[in-house]
């Protein structure tokens, strides 16, 4: 059935507080400072929740605009000690729920902002090496933001000989801005760019030594000429040191690591990593950079070269030096044996390696390969990448096998310092993740909320049933039910399947601040279960310009899981109406089912509006339609639907709900029913139609 929970997610949160801004976007660490939030339903009572260990207290708004002040709202902050340089989540808490997040960078230069980004500014006033905004002396830290197709130029004067690091954050802080940065002499001549520096993800850094003395000029625009949202960016020049490599990319979980961060050499303690720990964070001591990301995982770790055949479980440390180097590792096997080759590079945002990975025998003959394969469509992800992310296989060893050979190479044949890698080789034959598609949730008050999850197959094609661990009192867990069977997406990294978890509050619950822990159970043939905890996107800030073919990298949709978040949860207010659904009758044809359904509104005020259709929902279920639907005429809180399925639906359970949008006090909000269970059969050649009532 058509895929409409993002959408309905997004129209059910116009009441509840959205933040869209910061400012400042970044302050000096070392002392107090005010903090604006811009957004939308940011009223009386709002409340800040954050990692960063400070005191926020709200200040009193200016009096006599109402709009104003549910728009913005601003705090004093007072940090609780010596703020480490880095980025931290703000989060807004109304009565009316939570909001999602904005990032805050704490820097150790002085902050300044752009003169086109201050309130009332004209746009376009420093596009030009005539316009340019002239900067103080350095070390700062400048605050901006690209009105669209545009370039912002800052005029500085520097000697000869003299050194500068010039850097731009914004990906790395949850802007769509993809970032260049030029160094211009007195005539518009480039003495340097960047773009997608080193360990910077698509972020830019330049050093530049300047040839004399005189006037030079910074010049920083998108590098696609957009226009986006989210359109800040904070641009930082001083002399100083930042980290040029890491190698290796990450240590074994319990132990004190030493990893190379180019000009010298630190110790990563992962003595008390949780288990649920993906990555912490590294940086040169007293650096004035945000810190890089460092793997963590669990198995025994071995650095290349590698002269013996790798026992498994084993992680891999390895780096392409060169161009066109192809690295390849003897591993250990038995007969038969399932096999788990999994690449982290590209996507831990601190390798500029595009990762292609093979396994051969013994006898040079390749068993799989991944990495250059064309990218299948798929149905259920509607934010897909083009570029697909760092390559996994799954594979047996041949038979009478003692060893197989595994590559690795670029898909461009590049190497250098920062082309590391780390390949984990495992024992595995049946395995999958879970990935929440909301980075946070709102249940009102005796109402309901979809959660849509989507399991991501890595060998696993049975049923999976979606949990949350620890839901506090008061909060109902329900539906979760994710269909065993055909794989939407086909290859070697993954198939997708998807579930949703339906959240429903009890009327005067008071849900105290959480993290939700959403876990999905599998069943194995043994009968042993796997349990795997779900990944949450921190936060979702799409980035305009994706075509119809799909997003490259540079197009999607940042989401930070850097960050470590679960779901976040919050009650909102009582919903307007509540929505039941029952299935009445079930009539067999010859193809498939006919099933009718009926719902039924429960409206708070009985002059609220209600409208004469709902969307219903048979998660997970193929080729399956919705007909004749339509609202009793003697009854205007009640309708009925057909559901007709046909061969090609999947025999299963299924959890099946509906949805309808109500207006009430000038709010539109989407009713979410709690779930109930339908059962699909497999249908049988040549029957006569068969009617049973359900009672």
């Amino acid at each position: 059935m058509k895929w409409m929970l993002l959408t309905l997610l997004a129209a059910a949160v116009q009441a509840q507080p959205i933040l869209t801004d910061l400012q400042p976007r970044g302050v000096q660490k070392g002392r107090p400072f005010t903090l604006t939030l811009t957004g939308k339903n940011l009223g009386e009572g709002a409340k800040i929740r954050s990692s960063m260990p400070a005191t926020f207290t709200l200040l009193a708004p200016e009096r006599g605009n109402a709009m104003s002040e549910s728009r913005t709202a601003t705090f004093l902050v007072e940090p609780a000690g010596d703020l480490a340089v880095g980025a931290y989540p703000i989060r807004v808490e109304t009565p009316d729920g939570i909001s999602n997040i904005q990032l805050l960078a704490v820097g150790t230069f002085p902050e300044y902002l752009e003169d086109e980004s201050r309130p009332g500014a004209l746009p376009n006033t420093n596009d030009t090496i005539e316009t340019a905004q002239t900067l103080p002396p350095g070390p700062l830290t400048l605050n901006g933001a690209l009105q669209g197709p545009e370039r912002d130029v800052f005029r500085i004067q520097a000697k000869s000989g003299e050194k500068q690091v010039f850097e731009v954050e914004a990906r790395r802080l949850g802007s769509a801005i993809d970032p260049v940065l030029e160094i211009l002499d007195a005539s518009g001549k480039s003495l340097a760019r960047s773009e997608d520096a080193p360990l910077l993800g698509l972020d830019a850094r330049v050093s530049v030594t300047f040839p004399r003395d005189g006037y030079f000029y910074v010049v920083v625009h998108d590098s696609r000429y957009s226009t986006q949202a989210a359109n800040f960016y904070r641009l930082k020049i001083g002399s100083y040191a930042y980290p040029q490599e890491i190698f290796p990319l990450g240590g074994r979980r319990g132990q004190v690591v030493e990893t190379s961060l180019g000009s010298q050499k630190i110790k990563v303690d992962l003595s008390k990593v949780d288990a649920n720990t993906r990555q912490v964070f590294v940086n040169l001591p007293d650096s004035a950079v945000l810190p890089v990301p460092f793997a963590v995982g669990d198995d025994p770790e071995i650095t290349a070269p590698v002269a013996d055949a790798v026992a498994l479980p084993a992680t891999i440390n390895g780096r392409l030096a060169k161009p066109g180097q192809v690295d390849r590792y003897k591993v250990r096997v038995s007969p038969g044996q399932p096999l788990a080759f999994r690449i982290q590079a590209r996507e831990l945002g601190t390798s500029k390696l595009m990762a292609v990975i093979a396994v051969l025998d013994d006898k040079g003959k390749v068993l799989a390969r991944s990495g250059d394969e064309p990218l299948a469509d798929d149905v259920y992800n509607v934010n897909q990448s083009r570029t697909a992310g760092d390559p996994m296989l799954r594979v047996k060893a041949p038979e009478g096998a003692s060893n197989v050979v595994v590559t690795v190479e670029d898909l461009a044949l590049r190497g250098g310092a920062n082309y590391a890698y780390r390949l984990n080789v495992e024992s595995v034959a049946q395995d999958f993740r879970v990935f929440l598609n909301a980075p946070y949730i709102n249940v009102p008050a005796g109402g309901s909320v979809v959660l849509p999850v989507t399991v991501q197959r890595q060998g696993y094609d049975g049923e999976v049933q979606l949990r949350v661990s620890n839901a506090p009192p008061g909060l109902h867990v329900e539906a979760g039910f994710v269909v065993a069977g055909g794989p939407v997406k086909e290859t070697p990294q993954n198939r997708n399947s998807r579930g949703t978890l339906i959240l429903t509050a009890d009327p005067g619950v008071k849900l105290p601040p959480l993290d939700l822990i959403v876990e999905g159970i599998g069943k194995l043939p043994d009968g042993s279960s796997l349990v795997r905890r779900a990944e949450a996107p921190a936060m979702m800030v799409n980035v305009a310009g994706a075509s119809e073919q799909g997003s490259v990298d540079r197009q999607r949709q940042l989401t930070a899981p850097w960050l470590g978040l679960d779901l976040p949860i919050a009650r909102t207010k009582p919903p307007a109406a509540t929505l039941e659904v029952t299935m009445l009758e079930r009539k067999r044809m010859e193809e498939g089912d006919q099933i009718k359904f009926r719902w039924k509104w429960n409206p708070r005020d009985a002059a609220v509006p209600l409208p004469k259709t709902v969307s219903a929902e048979m998660v997970g279920a193929a080729d399956v339609r919705v007909i004749d639907m339509r609202a009793d005429s003697d009854d205007r809180v009640t309708g009925t639907f057909l559901v007709t399925t046909t061969k090609l639906t999947r025999p299963s359970r299924y959890d099946f709900y509906v949805t309808g949008r109500v207006t009430a006090d000038g709010q539109q909000e989407d009713i979410v029913s709690r779930p109930i269970v339908v059962e699909v059969d497999e249908v049988k050649a040549a029957n006569v139609a068969e009617t049973g009532s359900i009672r």
